[in-house]
């Protein structure tokens, strides 16, 4: 048994205290996984989420119960992206981690919460959340975009609301003790964050003293920026990721139990990156110590996937993730893998798949 000092992928619980196993294991083709199916899914019933674009936020197990978090939006006269408006965070909760119910109070957290809205466009772009058992709380980074005016735009409609307006974001920061009720900390200093820019939060882990962020950034073009600190809300700037130039890319972060080793995961949308016109799906190792230096990049060839959260559940590996890039996936599925007494494996570069170099 191994004292819980970082955030582990693997299954998280009340207890303090549980077998610990490498992520370098983790099954990296595709075929290998058991498809399970669609786990959860959009609802044209539901205003606040109307329209496809629902996408996985976080997958935590605590106290035997299994929480979901998922961005979701509405229509309305905001064109661009798939015409999601209001883009909103909520939560859905299952005892089997396979059949899932939203939770009724749905949203938990919504672009209104953060700011004043005067813009349809207005919304959580982007929502990474993670329930640390060290702390007994679910933290989450948001990218939420906020091209500011008065807050005149009613959540679902009503009121005096622009349409096409040009945005900034930035990233700001919210807990949860219950996954239910949010409290905004506020937005979050050290992410690249100016006048015009546009900032959108990426995957963090914490290793026991320090929280590690990537960033998506619009200032001068579409890359990835790291940064980290101990204080969740004030964080140093270790400089761009010119590797993880991806455009508008989803990138999910996996620490290992060496609490230095990260394996990344993150798939093409743009950018200036080798192979950035397709739809696979790509791998990556790096280490907090230089969070900047992308090693051993592989990639799997895949139809695209917008957001991916692993973790280890007993002695299986569960996979949720959203399989539509374009932003109009309207559904969660979920793959999974069993786990065995040869995953327990000191940390190193993953193996078996084709390496693609990086320029």
């Amino acid at each position: 048994m191994f004292t819980i000092r970082v955030l582990f992928v693997g299954i998280i619980t009340l207890a303090m205290t549980v077998q610990v196993y490498a992520l370098d294991a983790i099954p990296e083709k595709l075929s290998d996984w058991t498809e399970k199916g669609v786990v959860l899914q959009n609802s044209s019933g539901l205003a606040w989420e109307n329209k496809p674009g629902i996408a996985v936020s976080g997958i935590s197990k605590v106290g035997g119960i299994y929480y979901l978090h998922y961005l979701a939006g509405f229509n309305g006269c905001w064109n661009a992206d798939g015409d999601v408006n209001h883009q909103s965070l909520g939560l859905a909760t299952s005892t089997d981690g396979v059949n899932f119910t939203k939770y009724a109070g749905n949203p938990v957290l919504k672009p209104h919460d953060f700011l004043p809205v005067s813009s349809q466009e207005e919304g959580v772009r982007t929502a990474y959340i993670r329930y640390l058992p060290s702390k007994g709380k679910f933290y989450g980074y948001f990218g939420v975009e906020s091209p500011g005016g008065s807050q005149t735009c009613n959540f679902g409609g009503g009121g005096t609301c622009g349409c096409n307006i040009g945005v900034d974001a930035r990233v700001y920061g919210a807990t949860s003790v219950d996954g239910k009720t949010w409290t905004v900390e506020g937005s979050v200093g050290g992410t690249y964050s100016s006048s015009g820019s546009e900032v959108y939060a990426a995957d963090w882990v914490y290793d026991g003293s320090n929280f590690s962020l990537y960033v998506t950034t619009a200032e001068g073009g579409r890359n990835k920026a790291a940064s980290r600190g101990s204080n969740p809300l004030s964080l140093n700037e270790l400089g761009g990721v010119s590797a993880l130039d991806w455009g508008w890319s989803g990138l999910d972060a996996y620490l290992h139990d060496d609490n230095n080793t990260l394996t990344l995961i993150y798939n093409p949308q743009g950018g200036s990156h080798p192979g950035s016109s397709n739809d696979n799906l790509y791998f990556a190792t790096t280490h907090l110590d230089d969070m900047k230096n992308i090693q051993n990049e592989r990639v799997i060839t895949t139809s695209g996937v917008l957001q991916n959260k692993i973790f280890r559940d007993g002695n299986e590996w569960k996979w949720y993730y959203s399989d539509d890039p374009s932003w109009n996936n309207n559904v969660i599925k979920l793959r999974t893998h069993p786990i065995t007494n040869a995953d327990n494996v000191p940390p190193q570069p993953p193996k078996n798949l084709k390496v693609a170099p990086i320029n």
